[in-house]
């Protein structure tokens, strides 16, 4: 019982997760280690300043 539900549930929360970004560093770390694994891979911290970084530097898209 409820496993539709739930299944729908979690479809959903990751969903909202990678809209909001939080799934950018698992992205990160699948990418450093399949296609660099003899390189270092941030910490999830250098990773979120260096995004940091990049969206300052780098606007894009970004209205203001």
């Amino acid at each position: 019982m409820g496993g539709p539900l739930r299944g729908a549930a979690r479809g959903f929360v990751g969903y909202l997760r990678a809209v909001a970004g939080e799934t950018a560093y698992d992205r990160y770390v699948e990418h450093r280690r399949g296609d660099h694994p003899d390189e270092p891979v941030m910490t999830r911290r250098e990773f979120e300043r260096w995004r940091m970084r990049q969206r300052d530097e780098k606007p894009g898209a970004r209205c203001c």
